[in-house]
């Protein structure tokens, strides 16, 4: 086998292209990885799919020939061939990693890119200075997701001319729960930045201060909370539901309650009497209770709300609960 081998790879600079893929072939077929070596010359060929056979082999065999194999690639010319060693490095760890850090030199955005994410795979205080101080701003937002990063770090990204970098910070805070000024924060709500987030970390972290945020909230960012809360909220006990129920913030807690069931009534007979919802909120969460119509529970709230001299638009919700209650029981 081993002199089939030699002999292929001997192969490989042979004048007729069919001896060539044959000997291509050959080397697949016995899958050594030591003949790599012997694909290096084909990086250079003129006809496409002997490159592309090279780039399978180093695929292929560079996780067994180590993470110099793959520098071979990175110092090609070529872009496609430096996009593929920039994909291998994630996977020869922190041997990968060190050679990352030259990559992010490399005049190619995409090589860049890879390198950077394979610095962030296997961290290192070095990888994670030259993540932060590289002159693309995308770069520097992969270096915002840096498993070492500090406050520090984090707060000179808070003020970078970039509002990319600034953005990357500013979710570094969140994920982390990183503590930063109020007055910072503001300006990124001020600047409808990553507001609905914004919100959710004033619920939980500071819900004192959330009061400053709710008259800027605008439909859309409604619309994001309730699908939060919809998302990662089980009960009305959450802190988040309890801090948007106090603030007044009550149309995205309607719209979570939509989907709730009986355990949630409390909360519901609240918003739908609350005349800060809007009256269509309000008649949508009494809609929503035509399955449970035969309820003797929502029969009586239902009757109690009706004497209250409710808005027409939930009377006539109201009547139609006390309809469809009336023909389950007929």
């Amino acid at each position: 086998m081993a002199n089939d081998i030699g002999r292929a790879m001997a192969r490989l600079k042979h004048r007729d292209v069919r001896t060539r893929r044959r000997a291509v072939r050959t080397l697949f077929e016995q899958d050594d990885p030591q003949s790599l070596e012997a694909f290096e010359f084909l990086l250079d060929d003129e006809d496409p799919w002997f490159v592309s056979k090279a780039l399978e082999a180093y695929r292929m065999w560079s996780q067994t020939q180590g993470a110099d194999s793959v520098k071979t690639l990175l110092n090609h010319a070529s872009i496609d061939v430096r996009r593929v060693g920039a994909n291998l490095l994630a996977s020869h760890g922190e041997d990968g990693a060190a050679i990352a850090l030259s990559c992010l030199d490399d005049p190619d955005g995409v090589v860049q890119k890879k390198a950077a994410q394979a610095l962030l795979l296997h961290p290192s205080e070095q990888g994670l200075e030259a993540l932060l101080n590289h002159q693309h701003e995308s770069i520097i937002c992969i270096g915002m997701r840096h498993p070492k990063l500090v406050l520090a770090q984090v707060k000179q990204g808070l003020t970078h001319d970039s509002k990319m970098v600034r953005t990357a910070a500013l979710s570094a805070v969140f994920e982390h729960h990183f503590p930063i000024d109020f007055e910072l924060l503001k300006t990124f709500f001020d600047e409808d930045i990553e507001t609905v987030n914004i919100v959710i970390w004033m619920a939980q972290e500071r819900p004192e201060q959330l009061d400053a945020f709710t008259q800027q909230i605008k439909p859309h960012h409604v619309r994001e909370l309730a699908i939060y809360l919809r998302k990662n909220v089980q009960d009305s006990n959450h802190t988040l539901v309890t801090s948007l129920v106090e603030a007044g913030v009550l149309s995205p807690v309607a719209r979570w309650l939509l989907i709730q069931g009986s355990d949630e009534d409390e909360l519901r007979w609240t918003m739908i009497q609350d005349e800060r919802l809007d009256v269509i909120e309000r008649s949508k969460l009494l809609e929503r209770l035509i399955g449970r119509a035969g309820e003797s529970d929502v029969q009586a709230q239902v009757e109690a709300f009706m004497e209250s001299s409710p808005h027409p638009l939930l009377l006539v919700a109201c009547e139609n609960l006390s309809t469809a209650a009336t023909e389950l029981r007929s």
